[in-house]
């Protein structure tokens, strides 16, 4: 049964706007699966979408050259080569049987064929020889570690072929539950202690001062200290953000893009929950999920708006001192989290996302007082959409400066702020979400 399960959010998966945790949440609810069912459904959909192009390259090796394999079929052969290759804890016997019985209701034809491929993997496929990385570096590493190539090829060209494998190594890895204390109604030392007293493991984050890194947990919602709203889940790069913009009591708080509600209900606790925060996003739908949290963490201070942050005259604004864009970007920074971001993205989203982000920036900038700061963050890794997008922002718009990150987060180490003062993380280097945030004040 599980197989299937799996096979039904591969499948469902293609669709490019869906996303790999909501699929697999509304899976589990509607089959009420056991805690380890649960576990074994979540590693596997993971799993396949995360080594996916390693997985075909392997396939494809083992078929007639020219043979096309149709959807269902693909995804059937890469849950079985995953759990040969991946899995030690399934024995390969049960694997290759368990996956031979997903081609059922494809004919007998087709489970022999699937058979046949299987175990000629399980003979063969450590015999297989990748291309050298120091030969064909793009090909390597899009093989090896399952990125399509455009995507590797683009972030050597930028970076170089170390940081790309570097960076392709730490995406790859799964990324432990991060959270941020919420420090109205408890210290991160008491926090830590309780989910400790639960059985969870706990690690305090280095970087991110209210961040608690849960190695080891239950269920999120099942914790009693997420019900009685004591923390919010948040990546500690993500948690630095609000920290930048360094919000004052007694001032205007605007955060444009708001939803799901994780910066706005730090600001809104950095602020010790009196000074009012105006939340904007999209739509009804977004602006209830940051209500839902508000009401959770027991914040009183945010104030909610549907506006588009693109063509709206936001009123908020035109008294706001501090304003967080947290922009629509392409997520290439969180793929620990989110493996099929690399197979849904395209070179003409990342332009089109940079045009995108640039207009909200404009738009804001002329609606905002002198002396008013502008934080502008996103969780991408692409230069498009972070360095050339200030780059040209600063040139359409001259009256803004940028203020030095370290001013504001002095306890990062050196490497986490770049040499114009930006803030950018990432996976390979900080163990954390790719993440860039820079500051500007308006000095005219």
């Amino acid at each position: 049964m599980i197989r299937k399960l799996v096979l039904r959010c591969l499948v469902q998966l293609e669709n490019r706007n869906s996303q790999i945790a909501p699929v697999i949440d509304e899976v589990i609810r509607k089959n009420q699966l056991s805690e380890a069912d649960r576990r074994l459904l979540t590693e596997i959909v993971y799993g396949t979408i995360r080594w996916q192009g390693h997985l075909d390259w392997i396939i494809q090796q083992f078929i007639k050259p020219g043979f096309q394999l149709d959807l269902q079929m693909s995804y059937i052969l890469r849950v079985g080569v995953y759990q040969l290759l991946y899995l030690d804890k399934i024995p390969n016997h049960a694997a290759i049987n368990e996956t031979v019985e997903l081609a059922n209701q494809k004919g007998q034809k087709s489970k022999n064929f699937v058979n046949a491929v299987l175990r000629e993997i399980q003979r063969s496929a450590d015999s297989l020889i990748l291309p050298q990385l120091e030969v064909d570096p793009i090909s390597h590493i899009s093989l090896k570690l399952s990125y399509p190539k455009w995507l590797v090829k683009k972030w050597i060209g930028q970076f170089s072929p170390k940081w790309a494998l570097e960076f392709c190594q730490a995406s790859n890895q799964i990324a432990p539950v991060s959270i941020r204390t919420n420090t109205l109604r408890i210290d991160r030392h008491k926090l830590a202690m309780s989910l400790r007293k639960g059985g969870n493991q706990v690690v305090e984050s280095r970087i991110a001062p209210d961040g608690l890194l849960l190695t080891k947990t239950n269920p999120i919602r099942s914790l009693e200290e997420f019900q009685a709203g004591l923390f919010q889940v948040q990546d500690e790069a993500a948690q630095l953000v609000a920290h930048l913009l360094a919000p004052q009591e007694k001032s205007e708080i605007v955060d444009l893009c708001a939803s799901p509600g994780g910066k706005t209900t730090h600001l809104a606790q950095l602020v010790g929950n009196v000074t009012n925060v105006v939340a904007v996003d999209l739509s009804t739908k977004k602006i209830e999920r940051i209500q839902e949290n508000c009401q959770r963490l027991g914040i009183t201070n945010v104030h909610i708006q549907v506006a588009n942050a693109k063509t709206d005259e936001i009123e908020a604004l035109v008294a706001a001192d501090s304003i967080l864009i947290d922009a629509p970007c392409s997520g290439t920074g969180t793929l620990r989290r989110h493996p099929d971001i690399r197979w849904k993205r395209t070179a003409k989203q990342i332009l089109d996302l940079a045009n995108l982000q640039l207009e909200i920036l404009i738009k804001v900038a002329t609606q905002i007082k002198s002396g008013a700061v502008i934080v502008y963050s996103t969780c991408s890794t692409e230069v498009e959409e972070n360095q050339e997008v200030i780059t040209r922002f600063l040139e359409a718009c001259p009256r803004f400066s940028v203020e030095p990150a370290h001013d504001y987060l002095p306890f990062l180490p050196a490497n986490a702020i770049t040499s114009d003062g930006y803030l950018q993380v990432f996976p390979h280097t900080h163990s954390v979400d790719g993440t860039f945030a820079v500051r500007l004040r308006r000095i005219d």
